[in-house]
């Protein structure tokens, strides 16, 4: 385990921090510090199992402390702006869930926020850019591996929006922030964009599995946001893609990876592993002209990953985003390498509301 930084973490939410970012955090070399939560029940009940020392009622005394340096807002989406800009003005550094906001005009908001503060750090936490295979495939593409890129496809695939008696939360709430769009979609935007380069046009189509559910008294609600998302993508590089991120899958699968290009191929399975692939036409081409895949060997050994919560990517990459911020925050490095900034905050949310309003009109919109 690395040495604690002395950066301390203040929490805002009581699900994900509970389940994986506070440990992956404290692994990473952060120094896990204080939670509040609209649940305070839960936010205790965190900090006792975690052993964080400030139990805050509420987000405003957390930001307010002056034994917190960096602000974690895993919060639903309808509260990002406002916290993060608060954040951001009492000097504080500010990681933000994605999606950045609910809308444009809010992500517009936050970057202006983090401009306003440029020795602060200000990222959105799309930890997989630090899973190691993802970013070694990065690496594999800017270096050439397979050429001018053609196509790229992503996927997430789950099955647990089937389940009818799942009960209604604001994942179901459009209003909110929820859908499978926003929170898987999102991250799958991210990568394309950092693997690719930036989208000129997309269009989509969304879907809800079921369209009530019963909240916590038993009432019964409707479900406003998307259980599946389906988008096609054009980049200004002229390669083309594809992102599918479902809760409607029986039965799951998890995420995976495609990229191919004029010289080769990359896709990253949904076991984590890396493959690269030389196929007819491309060099080491067998003479039979087969495609042929082989396992690509990671150029660094992984940390010790035994102690995290599980080795699924988002907890991985929460890992490996802590590491990065325990060494480079102390240097003054306030957007590091391969973060996600609030920039790119809001060029995912420009997507993403393309997004739903391509799936309304029917039709391709540009970005």
């Amino acid at each position: 385990m690395p040495a604690a930084s002395g950066l301390r973490v203040g929490f805002i939410g009581s699900g994900w921090t509970d389940s994986t970012q506070i440990p992956a955090f404290r692994l990473g070399g952060l120094t896990p510090q204080a939670i509040a939560s609209a649940n305070p029940e839960r936010a205790r009940a965190a900090a006792e199992r975690h052993g964080l020392p400030d139990v805050f009622d509420t987000w405003q005394e957390l930001i307010a402390s002056d034994r917190v340096d960096i602000v974690s807002i895993c919060t639903p989406p309808d509260l990002h702006m406002e916290i993060a800009v608060a954040a951001l003005r009492a000097g504080k550094h500010v990681i933000s869930e994605k999606p950045a906001a609910l809308n444009v005009s809010q992500a517009e908001a936050m970057l202006a926020a983090a401009q306003a503060a440029p020795n602060q750090l200000a990222i959105i936490d799309h930890e997989l850019r630090f899973h190691p295979q993802r970013l070694q495939m990065r690496q594999m593409i800017k270096e050439g591996y397979v050429g001018s890129v053609l196509h790229i496809h992503l996927d997430r695939l789950g099955g647990e929006r089937l389940d009818p008696n799942r009960p209604w939360n604001w994942w179901c709430d459009a209003e909110r922030g929820g859908g499978m769009l926003n929170a898987l979609g999102s991250h799958l935007i991210d990568l394309a964009r950092w693997l690719v380069g930036r989208i000129e046009a997309l269009t989509a189509q969304l879907q809800i599995g079921q369209l009530y559910r019963r909240d916590a008294e038993g009432a019964v609600r409707q479900v406003t946001a998307d259980d599946h998302a389906h988008l096609l993508l054009r980049f200004a590089n002229g390669a083309q893609g594809s992102i599918t991120a479902s809760g409607l899958t029986p039965g799951g699968w998890g995420m995976s990876i495609l990229v191919v290009g004029t010289d080769g191929a990359v896709r990253l399975d949904n076991q984590d592993q890396l493959w690269g692939m030389c196929g007819a036409g491309y060099p080491g081409a067998e003479a039979s002209g087969a495609a042929v895949w082989e396992p690509v060997r990671l150029r660094h050994a992984p940390a010790n990953l035994s102690e995290l919560p599980n080795q699924r990517p988002f907890a991985v990459g929460s890992l490996y985003l802590a590491q990065m911020l325990a060494m480079s925050l102390p240097m003054g490095e306030v957007l590091p390498a391969d973060a996600a900034s609030f920039y790119d905050g809001l060029s995912v949310q420009r997507a993403l509301d393309a997004a739903r309003a391509a799936h309304q009109a029917g039709t391709w919109v540009r970005l």
